[in-house]
């Protein structure tokens, strides 16, 4: 909108102090220019919506503000006091009451909504927090019913195991949760909502700006900015392009300020083949959510309803059951069709891998093992889709994350069609799209039915559905209504998604069943298995039951279980430790040598051993290093001290050292004792705040980093905490065999590593299982006892090992695979 030749902006009254004013930000990326000069003010009580196409430099400004991107040029004011953002991070727009909703959620799924919630307040790794379990879990509960009323969130329920719809409730709540609330930025906070916690969303967006709180909202549902914002923001090609009272404008000027254009074709008018309904042989038959429906070429099927209730599973049962060539769930499919997620953090893009290979990776499985890949020949395969699908072929070599979301969806599109599938399943493909992204689209699904192929379609956008030729409205997993031709609109679909199944009473989409009974019991196999080899020990030779029997047993497991607690809590951080066995056998080295010749030089030397162990943590973060190198490299410098100390096997235990691990209490075993201490130390260091915060990295570091959590404090801390635990096992080698050798601790690495896997844990994703790993530990050590029982060689011993660790990991991963079939 233009007044005299002048872009026509409305700022807040100059008497209002704004909670933010930026002055000419300018922020570059290489040769790409994401925000040039730009201003922008926002008072107390605002609501902005900013609307842009992907690219305009929306979410770089955004950075900005929160603290996670330094500008190149320009000033910054919160609450009139200038920023200097060379110490503005997200800790500082934090304690100044400014927070930020990502697109692309920023939740560890590996922690539960409680513990989620605690994330919000970054806190250093020794910061006493005594209660946080109660009072976060308190804090979670009250914000997500009041921002989403009868939301009905299980709070102890990991996030893995909520629907994305679900996770974002959880995202906007826990960002609204902070106290001292000034501004709140929502990106993209409606994507993954249905209708009605979107239309909660905007209710308490009103209220909160009638406190006297201000609201950046963003978003391509452009209806939904202007229900919901007083002003509106249009950015172009990292500029702002018009700034205006949102009750002056439009849906069609504001998509012509960003550059679009409407529609050739009206939506709901897209040709599609609808005389092949009764003459083409059916792609899709589907005999169980809905029995007697017939999917043909050329249709654009339609899946709608409340987010939750049973379109996902639908198109995921049609994927499998054309991939398998058999009816999965009463569908069967008679091709194998393509697949585009709109979770393209989850499921779609690779996120290390150029444009070109995410495209190409589709047709990876129909290459032959041992072809020879021809990125020459990749790029001919691609080219006719680039035209096509308005890809630039000059960013094909470049990282598939620096393109905007709507680019990287448009790259998932292309890996769909790589094989010329006849069927293509769409699962609300345009989420976090620009206005012109999505008409590009359209026009690509009309030109697909159009040349005969079968596209189903679920989103959460019920407009977009007026392109689809037919309508199924979902509801409790069930097919309650199919709309046709005329029948398709905005209010028939919203009408139909509330129709009951059967009569049934109304239940609630967001109800999730969790993980099931067999899954759970699995989680007991590490304990199991111990049960049953100590129950085989006990009988064949009854002696091992005593406390004395049990305490020959167990004590050489005590070193195991505490280089394997280690292991645990690197393995909780995504990472390996391949130095943790010689460095407790260094420790075992100092105890046994200058701790007992000059126990204050030994004593100085372990602790000055074990700050060089956590300054590893401080070293792989800060320089960005594989921590399975920098280990394998510290493993020589370890083993190379411990021979320059005592290169043959001797030396003796300190008198004390060997009173605190042969302590006696009557009919209670040493060694069990200790294990079982070990185990609660672990169990309580892995339950503190602290504890928590390690595994969200181990999880999602990004996340961690963008809500303001130190990173290098907490890798030094991992490094500590594990370092601790592996010198205690290196003083249990020289108290249990009084003296020490450096080769001690070497077999402990390896041992330790599948005593983590055995004991439940993943080696990515941030999982730990304290018990678990205390049990598979146990378990490892004292397999060699019973083939000597059984009168088998121990040269078996390591065999038995693998073979145990193998069965495992393959009923947990057939359990794993039953589920995701179901």
């Amino acid at each position: 909108m233009q007044r005299g030749g002048r872009l026509y902006r409305e700022p807040p009254p100059e008497e209002v102090q704004p909670v933010v004013r930026l002055r000419g930000i300018g922020k570059s990326f290489g040769p790409t220019r994401a925000n040039d000069a730009i201003d922008l003010a926002i008072a107390p009580g605002e609501v902005v919506g900013l609307v842009g196409a992907n690219g305009a430099g929306k979410s770089t400004l955004m950075r900005v503000i929160c603290g996670l991107v330094q500008p190149d040029e320009g000033s910054f004011e919160i609450a009139g006091e200038t920023i200097d953002f060379t110490h503005y991070s997200p800790n500082a727009a934090l304690a100044r009451g400014i927070r930020i909703v990502h697109q692309e959620l920023s939740l560890c799924a590996n922690l539960t909504v409680t513990e989620n919630f605690m994330l919000e307040e970054p806190a250093p790794p020794l910061a006493p927090a005594s209660g946080w379990r109660s009072r976060f879990r308190e804090r979670a509960r009250r914000e997500t019913e009041e921002i989403f009323p009868g939301v009905g969130l299980r709070l102890d329920a990991r996030v893995e195991e909520l629907r994305i719809g679900q996770r974002q409730v959880v995202e906007i709540s826990r960002a609204a949760a902070t106290g001292n609330l000034r501004l709140l930025v929502l990106d993209e906070p409606t994507s993954s909502l249905d209708a009605g916690r979107s239309g909660h969303l905007r209710e308490w967006v009103r209220n909160g700006a009638a406190k006297g709180a201000a609201f950046i909202f963003i978003s391509h549902k452009l209806h939904e900015i202007l229900d919901v914002a007083t002003r509106v923001v249009v950015m172009r090609n990292g500029r702002v392009v018009w700034d205006g009272a949102a009750e002056r404008t439009s849906v069609a000027t504001l998509v012509e300020q960003m550059g679009g254009h409407p529609p050739a074709v009206p939506a709901g008018s897209a040709p599609v083949a609808r005389q092949a309904e009764n003459a083409a042989p059916p792609l899709v038959t589907v005999a169980g959510v809905a029995a007697g429906l017939n999917f043909r070429a050329g249709e654009i099927i339609g899946l709608a309803g409340l987010d939750g209730n049973g379109q996902r599973p639908f198109l995921h049962a049609v994927r499998r059951a054309g991939r398998r060539g058999v009816a999965v769930a009463g569908i069967s499919c008679a091709a194998e069709p393509g697949f585009v997620s709109g979770d393209r953090r989850g499921e779609g893009v690779f996120p290390l891998w150029s444009v070109l290979e995410n495209i190409v990776v589709g047709g990876s499985v129909r290459r032959n093992l041992l072809g020879i890949v021809s990125a020459t020949k990749e790029r001919r395969t691609v080219d006719p889709l680039l035209d096509r699908l308005r890809i630039v072929g000059s960013r094909l070599d470049a990282n598939i994350l620096e393109l905007s979301g709507g680019n990287q969806q448009k790259t998932l599109v292309a890996r769909a069609l790589m094989h010329g599938s006849r069927i293509l399943l769409l699962d609300d493909p345009t989420r976090g799209v620009d206005v012109e992204t999505k008409q590009e689209f359209y026009r690509l699904v009309r030109e697909i039915a159009a040349e005969g192929a079968l596209v189903i379609w679920y989103s959460t956008e019920d407009a977009e559905l007026l392109e689809c030729s037919r309508v199924l409205v979902f509801r409790d997993g069930q097919v309650t209504r199919e709309l046709r031709g005329g029948e398709i609109s905005e209010e028939a679909i919203v009408a139909c998604s509330f129709i009951e199944p059967g009569g049934a009473g109304a239940r609630g989409s967001q109800a999730h069943a969790g993980p099931s009974f067999v899954s759970r019991l699995v989680q007991f196999a590490p304990a199991g298995s111990l049960v049953v080899l100590l129950v085989a020990m006990v009988a064949l030779n009854p002696e091992t039951a005593t406390p004395f029997g049990a305490d020959l047993l167990l004590s050489a497991a005590v070193p195991v279980v505490l280089v394997a607690l280690g292991q645990m809590f690197f393995i909780g951080g995504s990472e390996i430790d391949l130095g943790i066995g010689p460095f407790a056998g260094l420790v075992s080295v100092l105890s046994a040598t200058l701790l007992v010749a000059q126990p204050f030089l030994g004593g100085l030397a372990i602790l000055l051993a074990l700050a060089v162990y956590a300054a590893m943590g401080l070293l792989i973060e800060l320089r960005r290093m594989p921590s399975i190198v920098v280990t394998l490299g510290a493993s020589f410098v370890w083993t190379g001290c411990g021979y320059m100390l005592q290169p043959t096997p001797g030396g003796s235990s300190p008198a004390w050292l060997t009173a605190a691990f042969n302590w006696n209490v009557p009919d209670l075993p040493t060694s069990v004792a200790l294990i079982v201490i070990a185990g609660i130390v672990a169990v309580l260091i892995d339950r503190t705040r602290a504890g928590v915060v390690l595994r969200g990295f181990g999880n999602d570091a990004r996340a961690l980093r963008q809500l303001g959590w130190s990173a290098a404090a907490f890798a030094m801390l991992r490094y500590a905490i594990a370092g601790c635990f592996a010198a205690a096992a290196g003083f249990s080698l020289t108290a249990i065999n009084t003296a020490s050798d450096i080769n001690a601790g070497n077999a402990y690495t390896l041992l330790s590593i599948a005593a983590v896997v055995i004991g439940g844990c993943e080696l990515l994703g941030g999982s730990t299982a304290p018990v678990g790993v205390v049990c598979g530990a146990v378990t490892l050590s004292l397999i060699g006892a019973l083939l000597g029982l059984m009168g088998i060689s121990t040269d078996y011993n390591a065999a038995v090992q693998g073979l145990l660790l193998l069965a495992i990991l393959g009923v947990r991963g057939a359990i794993r695979l039953r589920e995701a079939r179901a």
